[in-house]
């Protein structure tokens, strides 16, 4: 499991966007709305670790730093 800090998520309108847009391709995504910055844990192989990143930034949220 891979939990990073995200950039721009705000509400729950949020979390349901990067659900719907990428848990079809990448799997089962957790996001806690109750930290600050938000947070985001997947499942996820080093080897999908970059497309992931860039799937997310097209979505414009920023993974700030990997916990």
């Amino acid at each position: 499991m891979k939990t990073f800090q995200v950039a721009n998520v705000k509400c729950q309108n949020c979390v349901n966007l990067i659900k719907n847009a990428l848990e079809d391709e990448f799997g089962s995504i957790e996001i806690n709305l109750n930290t600050e910055p938000k947070t985001l844990s997947i499942n996820l192989s080093d080897e999908r670790l970059a497309e992931f990143k860039q799937a997310l930034k097209e979505l414009n949220f920023n993974i700030l730093k990997e916990l």
